[in-house]
């Protein structure tokens, strides 16, 4: 059955002569693992510059349900990014953002709302000129509302430090990564803020929050390993 939907681009494999595997979340189907002969020409219906990571693609493919990978015959793109390529930073935080995606999307059924959220997230990005350095931290606060396990906000007097294993505060302290340390889970209760994205965080606060939000990843998603793209980042924002 031939289908159309649109999609975002995560991860693309190159095999053989001008053929690559591309994994695409779709906002009808989910996660999708396609495969497709590559030109360049203008009569090629799908090109190596429309299905780069992050690109927001429309796509035609021949879906059979017993099939892990998918016959992909058309992309074609849907947006245009403006400095999303092109500036380093914004560069940095997209190709984290898309590296925690590829090691969480693993639903094979749709979620418009995630799909959109995910939409949005790069279009925010794309056309922010300022205030965007603790986006990722925004970002993976909010992903895990979609992804089912949100942290819960039981802080008190009593419960001060946040399991990440359970994904509230408790009463005793546990060592890292199971568990935060009292003064890295009063940073923490900071992501539960309603205008987080306006929030701005100086270096080592930024640092300590992605490093306490990955850990928490570590223990919800099964896995879930070390990030490639954190140096990158790392270094960027480390003034």
């Amino acid at each position: 059955m031939l289908v159309k939907t649109e999609g975002i681009v995560l991860q693309n494999i190159k095999y053989a002569d001008k053929k690559v595997i591309s994994k695409i979340y779709t906002k009808h189907y989910g996660l999708v693992t396609t495969h497709a002969f590559i030109g360049n020409s203008p009569l090629s219906k799908v090109k190596a510059a429309t299905i780069l990571p992050l690109h927001q693609i429309e796509i035609s493919f021949t879906l059979k349900q017993n099939r892990e990978v998918q016959q992909l015959n058309e992309a074609r793109s849907l947006c245009v990014y403006n400095s999303l390529s092109r500036d380093y930073n914004k560069l940095a935080i997209s190709q984290f953002i898309n590296e925690i995606l590829c090691k969480c999307l693993k639903e094979q059924s749709a979620n418009e709302e995630l799909f959109n959220f995910i939409l949005g997230a790069y279009k925010w990005l794309d056309v922010q000129e300022k205030n965007f350095s603790d986006f990722h931290i925004y970002f993976l606060f909010e992903l895990s509302r979609f992804l089912g396990f949100e942290p819960h906000n039981n802080y008190s007097a009593e419960t001060v430090y946040f399991d990440t294993r359970e994904g509230k505060f408790t009463q005793l302290s546990i060592s890292f990564p199971m568990g935060l340390d009292k003064k890295q889970s009063e940073l923490f209760l900071n992501l539960f803020d309603p205008d987080l994205i306006e929030k701005k965080f100086n270096k080592i606060e930024r640092a300590e929050l992605v490093e306490c939000l990955l850990a928490y990843y570590k223990m919800q998603v099964a896995g879930f390993n070390d990030l490639k793209s954190i140096a990158v980042l790392k270094e960027i924002f480390a003034s």
